[in-house]
C-alpha cells in the first residue's frame, strides 16, 4: 500500500527541486558569462600580421595646412581631442567607455613610420600586431596616400601633448554584443586586408569624388548608407539617417536643403541636429564642390528603406 506524502514532506521535496533548478540556472549563467569573457578577451588581445602600405609623409606647409583641414573634416580630432592629445568620446557603460590616445609626437604614435600609420588607420592593427578597438577602419580604408600623408604631416607639426588616457574599457554588455556579432569591437576582423588602396579621383563636383568622400559616412550610416541603429551606441542615441534616395531618406530633398543639412545640421523642417549624433560642425568645412559631389553621388544610390544600413 502506497503511503500518501504529507504536506510538509511534499513541500520539502518541491523546495529541493526548485533549489536544484535555480542552481542549474546559476551554473548555466556563470558558464555563459565565463565563455563571453574568455571569447572577448581572446578577441581583444589577439595579434594580426598585417604589413600595411608604404606611405610618404610630406613636410611642406601646404600639405600641413591641408592635413589640418582633413584631420578636422575626417573626425580625427573629434575622437582624439581638439589638440590631438587623447580624449574620452564615448561613456556608455555597461557597453563601453572609449578612451583614445594621443596622436601627437608625444603619444604612442610618436615613432610611427608611414607604414605604421597605414597599418593602424586602414587596418586597425598596431605595429606590434595587437588590434585597435573601435578604430573606424571602414571610414578610412580607402583614404588615399595623399590625404593620409597630409593628415600625418599635420599631426607631426602640432605641439606634443599626451593626456594619458586609460585604455578603452568594454563592459559586460559590450562583451556579449561583441561575441554575438552585434558590436564591431575588433574592426580588424571585419576588414579585407588585401584590397589595394586606389588614388582618390580628382577633387571636384563629380559623382566619383562624391563616392570617395562618402566612404567616411559608412561607419554610422552603414555600408549601404541606408542608416539604422549604430552598433554599440547607447539606447538613447537615434538611428543614423537614411542617405539613399528612398522616401524614408533623401527623396525629394532640394539642393538648398541638402547643403543646410550637411553644413548647418538643419533638418527639412528647420530643426537643428545634435552635433553629437551628426558632426555637421566638421562638415561645415566642406567646400561647395565637395558638398555638390556628395549630393550627386548619394543620388545615384539604390533606394533602400531606412534601417537596412
Amino acid at each position: 500500500m502506497t503511503e500518501t506524502p504529507t504536506a510538509p514532506s511534499l513541500g520539502r521535496r518541491i523546495a529541493r527541486i526548485a533549489l536544484r533548478i535555480v542552481l542549474a540556472l546559476v551554473a548555466l549563467i556563470a558558464a555563459f558569462a565565463g565563455f563571453v569573457f574568455w571569447k572577448s578577451e581572446r578577441g581583444m588581445n589577439q595579434r594580426m600580421q598585417v604589413a600595411g602600405e608604404p606611405l610618404q609623409i610630406p613636410t611642406d606647409a601646404e600639405s600641413i595646412a591641408r592635413g589640418e583641414r582633413l584631420a578636422n573634416l575626417r573626425g580625427c580630432l573629434e575622437c582624439h581631442g581638439a589638440d590631438g592629445g587623447g580624449a574620452s568620446p564615448i561613456d556608455a557603460m555597461p557597453v563601453m567607455r572609449v578612451h583614445t590616445p594621443s596622436i601627437t609626437r608625444q603619444g604612442p604614435t610618436a615613432n610611427y613610420t608611414g607604414q605604421d600609420w597605414t597599418r593602424a588607420v586602414r587596418h586597425g592593427v598596431r605595429p606590434d600586431g595587437s588590434v585597435l578597438l573601435f578604430m573606424p577602419v571602414g571610414d578610412f580604408r580607402s583614404l588615399d596616400d595623399a590625404d593620409l600623408g597630409a593628415i600625418v604631416a599635420y599631426l607631426r607639426s602640432v605641439p606634443p601633448v599626451d593626456h594619458q588616457k586609460p585604455r578603452t574599457e568594454v563592459g559586460p554588455v559590450g562583451r556579449m554584443l561583441y561575441v554575438t556579432g552585434e558590436l564591431p569591437l575588433v574592426v580588424a576582423e571585419l576588414v579585407d586586408h588585401t584590397t589595394p588602396v586606389r588614388p582618390a579621383p580628382p577633387a571636384g563636383p563629380t559623382v566619383e569624388y562624391g563616392r570617395y568622400l562618402a566612404e567616411s559616412c559608412t561607419g554610422c550610416h552603414g555600408p549601404n548608407l541606408s542608416g539604422g541603429k549604430i552598433p554599440g551606441t547607447p539606447p538613447e542615441w537615434p538611428p543614423a539617417a537614411n542617405l539613399t534616395p528612398d522616401a524614408t531618406g533623401l527623396a525629394g530633398i532640394t539642393e538648398a536643403q541638402f547643403v543646410a543639412a550637411v553644413t548647418q545640421g538643419k533638418t527639412r523642417d528647420g530643426r537643428t541636429i545634435n552635433p553629437m549624433f551628426m558632426p555637421w560642425r566638421q562638415f561645415a568645412q566642406f567646400t561647395p564642390d565637395e558638398v555638390t559631389a556628395l549630393r550627386l553621388y548619394l543620388a545615384t544610390l539604390d533606394a533602400r528603406p531606412a534601417g537596412g544600413r
